[in-house]
């Protein structure tokens, strides 16, 4: 029972003695550390989100309207992490941080990028003057800094203990299974139960580490300037980089001991060299049976492949099971001296056989408990990262009950213009929305205001604008953008209209205007929304197309994207049916058009039947208006257009029109001039403001008014 009990330590001693020994040489070494941080920056993700980063702190200390040109920034910064320059920075920051997390002496640290900054204002420069002029003038940008506060001297206090206990813990380890042997009567069953102990201990930690990791990443958020996906990414990135080599050692660790057990269970001490012998003797000797030599055939030539196009690969495949051979040899030749003198064939025999028994009811109990773990960490791995709606979607709408008592025309939506133009889009040079519709939809978004084009994606990925076969003219369409984002445009995406020139598959792509200045494919946008649907059984979306394709096109995509089973067909002599009914019949997603409804697709809506809007063009909020410019007088629903009206779109232009009290003044004047309430708000830049708030508001306004109507309708006449 001692030795037992000496096993069991030992591999609780070598479980932590691993972790410790790795944050000891891996973590908490200086060097190590800063090596890691440049390796972690290697990762594509990781490189992405501090050029991200990078990309966000210049913005937000120099011209606000970079955001138009972020996309183009960020590829100028992206060049920059490349180069030595910004890896000598980064690693000097790297070794800075290390200071701050593990020793005591230094109290904060500056990550300051002044020389990385001073590349990316000459790449700007290069590429496009009027942008460099956008920058900040005083360069150095500092990516993050920490203090001592910031961690209240956890890590001190842990790399403090990391330093003694990786060196102790291993050793303590190494003195219990000594111990275990010597104190065993029986020393082969205790090198057995050793090795066993030892194979657990790695497998837990690989189990571990796994779990750890989904952990880890199921809590990452995102912010303003990267989605969830990205930040998980790169969280994932930087992990991998500090942390994957511990993943190595647990593997490792598990070898080692499952390897010497095995030895234990299966030698001989009186035939020590009779394994291996067998095995070259059925390795070399002719084949008895025609299958086996089929067998062995087919083996020696997969072999011979293998090694053929993957040197590399076989060599280190041949070195672990050289390895794993020699370990298993070399356990073998210190069993033999571990075996009592004297005793007889029949009592080795014997023993033999009780081990290879042990060792069988050992190695189900192991499998067993890596399942359940490996089970564990499948049902607890990361959890759904779902929104605030779908945790309590049941008998709501748009995330209220009330508002399921609404009818379409009663009840309010917050809204984007030109939806889809967003600077975490990859390739849009010019924006309206600084996130994704994914991202607006978990924010808070209800109408989407999206613009669908013909597109041609040539073979390097750049989309060009099929005026063709949109009946379009190049020259008109040229015209109608200012000369320096025509330049831009056919200086960054090429000519405009090659598409209909290149070949290539044609598809409907959501662009303004053109989509060299950026394109998402239309599928891929309302794909996201029908995920967003199917986790938030409780949502209405509303879309509103300007459409440069035939509706034909937009029902083949809408089925392609699986969206069509939402969408609701509306009849214009009717009362619009309640928030509710639109939930309950699953029917959630209203699709307006700016023209060609013809017809032919019940459910695509003429919108400006449907929809009476505001003035556009304003640039100033003085200058908003809330006369009719679309629709009837008699369209049920009013749009309010309520956006700077500039191009490029421009954040701090817009940052006036998304003040709280400018949306509810606005919403309150043109409800009183138009004798109807507004129901669309369509904005650009929606996160700069509350915009979700006063969509609230003026709901609460609705709800209590339904209620007050509804009272006086079923109170007795006098």
């Amino acid at each position: 029972m001692a030795s037992v009990g000496l096993v069991v330590v030992g591999a609780i001693l070598i479980f932590f003695g691993t972790v410790a020994l790795y944050l000891r040489e891996q973590v908490v070494d200086r060097d190590a550390f800063a090596d890691r941080a440049v390796a972690a920056l290697e990762d594509d993700d990781v490189s992405q989100f501090v050029g991200r980063q990078v990309v966000v702190n210049l913005i937000d200390r120099g011209s606000t309207d970079l955001i138009a040109a972020r996309p183009l920034l960020e590829s100028v910064v992206q060049g920059v992490l490349q180069t030595d320059a910004f890896r000598r920075v980064f690693r000097s920051a790297a070794v800075e941080t290390n200071r701050v997390f593990f020793v005591r002496e230094r109290r904060n640290a500056l990550f300051d990028l002044s020389d990385a900054a001073e590349v990316v204002s000459f790449g700007a420069r290069s590429v496009s003057p009027r942008l460099a002029r956008e920058l900040p003038q005083d360069l150095p940008v500092r990516l993050w800094s920490l203090s001592r506060r910031d961690f209240a001297g956890a890590t001190l206090a842990a790399a403090d203990s990391v330093r003694v206990l990786g060196i102790v813990l291993p050793l303590m380890a190494v003195l219990a299974f000594v111990s275990a042997i010597v104190v065993a009567t029986d020393r082969r069953i205790a090198v057995l139960r050793g090795g066993l102990a030892v194979g657990v201990a790695g497998a837990v930690l690989a189990v571990a580490l796994v779990a750890l990791q989904a952990r880890t990443l199921a809590g990452v958020k995102g912010d303003d300037a990267v989605t969830d996906e990205e930040t998980r990414a790169a969280v994932e990135g930087v992990l991998q980089a500090y942390l994957g080599d511990l993943f190595t050692w647990a593997l490792l660790l598990g070898l080692l001991g499952l390897v010497v057990g095995a030895a234990a269970a299966a030698l001989d001490p009186e035939d020590v060299e009779g394994p291996v012998r067998r095995m070259r003797d059925r390795l070399l000797q002719p084949p008895r049976t025609r299958a086996w030599r089929a067998v062995r055939g087919a083996g020696a030539m997969g072999l011979g492949i293998l090694v053929v196009l993957e040197p590399m690969l076989s060599l280190r495949l041949g070195a672990i099971g050289a390895g794993a051979l020699l370990v298993f040899f070399g356990a073998g030749e210190l069993l033999a001296l571990l075996g009592r003198p004297g005793r007889t064939a029949a009592e080795a025999e014997h023993t033999r056989r009780r081990a290879f028994a042990r060792a069988g009811l050992a190695g189900t109990l192991v499998a067993a408990a890596l399942a359940l773990l490996v089970v564990t960490v499948a049902r607890e791995g990361p959890e759904p990262q779902e929104t605030p709606q779908l945790a309590s979607s049941a008998g709501r709408c748009n995330g209220s009950v009330a508002l399921c008592e609404l009818r379409l025309n009663e009840a309010v939506f917050a809204g984007t213009h030109n939806a889809f133009s967003a600077a975490d889009s990859p390739g849009w040079f010019i924006t309206n929305q600084r996130h994704t519709i994914k991202r607006q939809l978990s924010d808070g978004i209800r109408l989407l205001l999206i613009d669908a084009h013909w597109g041609v994606q040539d073979a390097r990925g750049k989309v060009r604008t099929d005026f063709r076969r949109e009946g379009r003219d190049r020259n008109r369409v040229a015209a109608s953008l200012p000369p320096s984002v025509l330049a831009a445009a056919e200086r960054l995406g090429g000519r405009l209209g090659a598409g209909d020139t290149e070949g290539g598959k044609r598809d409907v792509w959501l662009c303004h205007t053109v989509c060299e200045l950026g394109a998402t494919r239309m599928a891929d946008s309302l794909g996201d929304i029908k995920t967003f649907l199917d986790e938030n059984p409780g949502e209405v979306v509303i879309l509103f197309v300007e459409p440069y394709v035939p509706p034909s096109a937009i029902a083949r995509v809408f089925k392609q994207a699986g969206l069509d089973r939402r969408v609701v067909t509306l009849a214009r002599d009717q009362p619009l049916p309640t928030l509710g009914e639109l939930v309950r019949t699953d029917k959630r997603v209203v699709v307006l058009t700016e023209h060609d409804a013809d017809g032919t697709v019940p459910w695509y809506l003429d919108g400006f039947s449907f929809v009476q809007d505001t003035p556009l063009g304003a640039q100033q909020i003085g200058q908003l208006r809330c006369t009719r410019t679309r629709g009837t007088a008699d369209s049920p629903l009013l749009m309010l257009n309520h956006w700077a009206d500039l191009f490029p779109p421009r954040l701090r232009a817009n940052r006036p029109f998304l003040r709280e009290r400018v949306l509810l003044h606005r919403a309150h004047r043109c409800a009183r001039e138009r004798r109807m309430p507004v129901n669309l708000i369509a904005v650009d830049f929606y996160d700069q403001g509350p915009l979700i708030d006063a969509v609230d508001e003026l709901n609460g306004e609705r709800i209590r008014a339904h209620r007050r109507a509804l009272a006086a309708t079923a109170a007795p006449s006098g």
